[in-house]
């Protein structure tokens, strides 16, 4: 069952005493802040919103869409992280999710076993479960090692682009574990480490070995560098969610490709995806510095989209050398 700090929600209201207030989460969260939503608003007589779009991370965050709406507050709630806020209005809600571990770390004992050392890592939802986790790992004879949170990782966490503890340890535990019903977030660990990696999902009792998967990420990853190698023109695309301006970045990327005789368009949006570039018929490839997954999982696009740490490895290939270990990094933005 997932679990709200509703409690910390009523105190800032309390100290802070907004008129408006709006409430964010991600998908699985989102049917979860209607009953938050209704007891504000019976509680203390507050307009609150319900933010309704989608979204995917603390770089999504609803600053701006609370403004627009004369939101004192906005409540992200769900992408637990080591800050409590985040820009002039937005207020981080830790959730939690208290499914057991237990039976699923049980039988993942003779798969883990074999690598003698292990990396323990999770998302936010089962963070405080990483030390139990940990604890029962090693009283079965396995060197367990969590590494530190930087930045707004806490300890053992894993972002969907942002590694840092799994990442500084890789080279001290021969596979990792991830604790939660997540290949997106597995596939980002064993990208970034190179390491064999499990995800341990404790609702279907699976232990999913994501080797294949990354094998086929990293496959086209690569195809599609080598893709945009050949394209004349491109649109090199700034994110315009809060934590996605990544405007130095995108200017960089378009100076580096022009010394090297490329003809480079300036885009930003909010959405990135396949109906919206098909409309720039005269653009043979992009590459956006929004969010690094939308190029490595994206299956929708026609023509090569690459993220910030492909357009690295582009920029490496255009200069007639090998495009390297290009994911093996803490941070892929």
């Amino acid at each position: 069952m997932i679990h709200v700090d509703e409690k910390r929600i009523y105190e800032e209201i309390e100290r802070r005493r907004p008129k408006i207030v709006a409430l964010n989460a991600p998908d699985g969260l989102l049917s979860r802040l209607e009953p938050i939503a209704s007891e504000i608003r019976d509680r203390y007589g507050i307009e609150t919103f319900v933010l309704a779009d989608p979204s995917y991370g603390s770089c999504d965050t609803p600053n701006i869409e609370a403004a627009a709406l004369g939101a004192e507050i906005a409540f992200h709630v769900g992408h637990n992280i080591a800050f409590d806020r985040l820009g002039e209005r937005t207020v981080l809600i830790d959730a939690w999710d208290d499914v057991s571990f237990q039976e699923i770390l049980s039988l993942a004992l003779p798969i883990v076993r074999k690598f003698g050392s292990i990396g323990l890592c999770s998302l936010s939802p089962h963070l405080h479960q990483l030390e139990s986790a940990r604890k029962f790992l090693e009283q079965n004879g396995i060197e367990v090692i969590i590494g530190k949170g930087k930045g707004q990782l806490k300890d053992g966490q894993v972002f969907g682009c942002e590694f840092y503890p799994v990442f500084e340890t890789r080279d001290s535990v021969n596979a990792f574990v991830l604790l939660g019903q997540s290949r997106f977030h597995a596939i980002g660990v064993a990208l970034s480490t190179a390491k064999p990696t499990f995800m341990l999902d404790p609702y279907l009792n699976e232990v999913v070995d994501v080797t294949e998967l990354v094998q086929e990420r990293l496959k086209r990853t690569i195809l599609a560098i080598y893709r945009a190698r050949d394209a004349e023109t491109f649109g090199v695309i700034t994110g315009l969610k809060e934590g996605q301006k990544m405007v130095g970045r995108t200017l960089d990327i378009k100076r580096k490709l022009e010394e090297r005789g490329k003809k480079v368009r300036l885009l930003a949006m909010r959405e990135i995806n396949g109906d919206r570039l098909a409309l720039f018929s005269d653009v043979e490839a992009f590459i956006q510095t929004a969010c690094p997954r939308i190029s490595i999982d994206g299956y929708t696009f026609q023509k090569p989209v690459l993220s910030v740490p492909q357009a690295e490895a582009l920029i490496q290939v255009l200069d007639g050398k090998e495009p390297g270990d290009f994911l093996q990094k803490s941070h892929w933005l």
